[in-house]
Formats: structure tokens, sequence, C-alpha cells
């Protein structure tokens, strides 16, 4: 799909300098890792709520998903007497490029469920090759109806060309795809010195290529910090200083934690031809938006990186200090800043999840999700 495509070309931040550096975070191709086992219960209540928060996040936006008129959204909402002050769960499906249950995953959601059965079912291990042979069984078998986003074509083409483990990866998509399935990967191995090659060889599967592992690192990382124990304000003050994140990735989150007391109203970008008009558009009328949601469009609110990385990274350090409605606050703001939401939406939720806890989860939101409590069954099983 076209808006899903890189929305702009990034004006600050060079993809080449970002894969150089990838290089220096990333390892070799990891095999079965020793067993880890969860002690600290602390850690395991903010990594399993890190998980479903941001699954919560991502089933509560999906009706509104990829919707890139925010004018529209509120028209949506108005006309089934709701408004942008709680747009979660709209009652009618309404993403233009596909149309999933009530209730149910975005295909960005739908692409954490093969990773999160294929280590249920490994001891709660990671295993790049369970994890390619799960990936293709999901969506073609077990879930066929679920849009399939550029990456997930090109692994099932990849697959049924006979190849097999992180082979089956897009070479160049580097799309949010990357680091949407890292709070998987985080509950298990945070603080375990695997964690960055667990990481790489997750990301690797879907999108093989030195960007998506650096942005896919990048996420991680800081979500580790959180369900490690740290605030989202250590998390970010980490991520920008020396021996936190590479220099690019650095400027990025800067740029996110400047949103805090000067929310962006330019463009940090230029927008690709068929996205003028579109970005134009709410540029006129940039008066009228809420301060996040014009800090999105200034990013970008597609799934391209550096736009959606940035546009997270903005989300915790604007919401992550609100101690008593974060989770609930952030989630919806980051659903009313429009376009690719759901995109944003599993990191945003697994951070602020993370650090406000699983009582921050609302329960009429998870009654809400028709399969949660079957997910929820299979996280508990990467504890055991």
């Amino acid at each position: 799909m076209a808006l899903r495509s890189a929305l702009a070309r990034p004006s600050a931040v060079s993809r080449g300098r970002i894969a150089t550096r990838t290089v220096a975070m990333s390892a070799a191709p990891v095999a079965a890792p020793p067993k880890t086992v969860a002690t600290d219960a602390a850690v395991r209540e903010r990594a399993k709520a890190a998980i479903l928060g941001g699954l919560l996040a991502d089933i509560a936006t999906m009706p509104l998903h990829w919707i890139y008129d925010v004018p529209k959204m509120n028209e949506l909402l108005a006309s089934k007497g709701m408004s942008a002050a709680a747009p979660e769960f709209f009652p009618e499906p309404s993403c233009p490029f596909y149309q999933h249950p009530f209730g149910a995953l975005s295909p960005y959601g739908h692409e954490l469920i093969p990773l999160l059965q294929s280590m249920a079912a490994n001891g709660g291990e990671f295993d790049e090759h369970k994890y390619a042979e799960a990936f293709y069984n999901y969506f073609t078998v077990q879930e066929p109806n679920a849009y399939r986003n550029r990456s997930v074509r090109n692994l099932i083409a990849a697959w049924e060309e006979g190849k097999r483990g992180r082979e089956v990866g897009d070479k160049d998509d580097f799309q949010a795809n990357c680091f949407a399935k890292a709070s998987l990967l985080v509950a298990r191995y945070a603080g375990k010195p695997e964690l960055r090659q667990v990481v790489e060889a997750a990301v690797r599967v879907q999108q093989n290529n030195d960007n998506a592992v650096a942005y896919g690192l990048a996420g991680a990382l800081l979500l580790e910090k959180v369900v490690l124990g740290h605030s989202l304000e250590e998390a970010l003050a980490w991520a920008t200083s020396e021996g936190g994140l590479p220099a690019d990735l650095q400027a990025l989150v800067e740029r996110a934690v400047a949103a805090r007391t000067t929310p962006l109203r330019e463009l940090t970008y230029e927008p690709v031809q068929y996205m003028q008009e579109m970005v134009g558009k709410h540029m006129a009328i940039k008066d009228e938006l809420p301060p996040f949601t014009l800090a999105v469009w200034c990013n970008g609110p597609a799934c391209g990186n550096p736009a959606a990385f940035t546009n997270v990274a903005m989300a915790a350090a604007v919401y992550g200090k609100d101690s008593g409605n974060a989770y609930v606050d952030g989630v919806r703001a980051n659903l009313m800043a429009g376009g690719d939401n759901c995109s944003r939406s599993l990191l945003v939720g697994a951070l602020l999840a993370a650090q406000s806890g699983g009582s921050s989860l609302p329960a009429e939101w998870r009654a809400k999700a028709t399969k949660l409590a079957e997910y929820e069954a299979l996280v508990d099983k990467l504890f055991v």
C-alpha cells in the first residue's frame, strides 16, 4: 500500500549512518540460547504488562487505523456519539484498507502472535527457524484473512520458494514492524546478555536488513530499561547519553523529548509527492490540532522510519510523566494522531504499561478485546 511505504525523505537523518552503526549494536546469528528463568516477580509483572498493554492498545486503535485524515476521524466519532476524548474501540471498523472484526488485532498485532506462539511452544525461548515457520503458517493457515503488510507478503513468497529462518526476511523494508515485536523479546530476555542477538534474529526473520535491526534494537533497549524498573524518564535519558543509542537514534529521541516543552509545528521532512496534499491539509489547520497530533504530522504519520520510531519516543516522553492515566492518555493521543497509528501503538502501549503496571489496563477495554485471554495464557508460558 502506498501510504505504508517511506513517507518522506528524512532531512536530518541518514539511513546509511544508521545501517553502519547497526553493525556495532548487532551480533552473530543466534542459536539456542541457554535456558533463562525470570525470577524477579516485579520484572515479570512489568514484562507481562508491556505485552498485554501493547496488544490492547493495538486492538483499541484498530477500528480507526490507517486513516490519514484527522478531521474525518472526528467526523466518524461524532457519527457514533463519540469524541476524541475517548476514541478507542470505535464500534464500526473503518480502516480503508482492511476490515478486521471489532475486538481483533490490526495487521501489526497479528504479526506478534506467531512469535508468541512459537516462543510459548518452545519453553519461552526464541528460535528463528521455528518463528519463521510459525509466521508462515499463521498467515496462510491460521489467519489467512488477516491483512498482509509488504514484509509479510514477501516472507510468505520467500518461504514458498524454499527459504528458511532469516532468509525469508525482506531485504529492504524497515518500517515499524521491526520495533512492534519488541515486548515479547524483552519480556523473556530483559537483563540477559543475549537480548541483542535475539532481537536481531527476530527482526531479520521478517525484515532482513541492518536498518530494521537498528530501529528494532532501539525500541527493545528502551523498553528493557522500563521492564527492569527504570522510569520512562530514565530510559529516555539513557537513550540520549554516551553509551546509549547510536548518535543518529539519539538525535531522534532528543527531538521527541524536546516536544514536551516545545511541540513541533513545522515539518521535519520533505513529503513525497503523493503525500503533499494530505500533509498540506493538516498543516493548514495546525492551530486546530492538538499539539501531539500536530507533532506526529510534523515528523510524519506513516509507519516508515525514522518518523515512526520518533513518534513512539515522543509519546513516551509526553505521556510517560503522567503517573495517573499515562497508559490511557497516551494510547488515545496516539490513536487520534491518525495515519499508521497501530504500528506505533504496540510499542507506545508496551512502554506506558510497563511503567504503570497491569492495573493501568482498563477492565472495560480488556473485555472488548475478544482474544486477549487466549493471548495472556500464551504470555504466561514465556516465564516458565
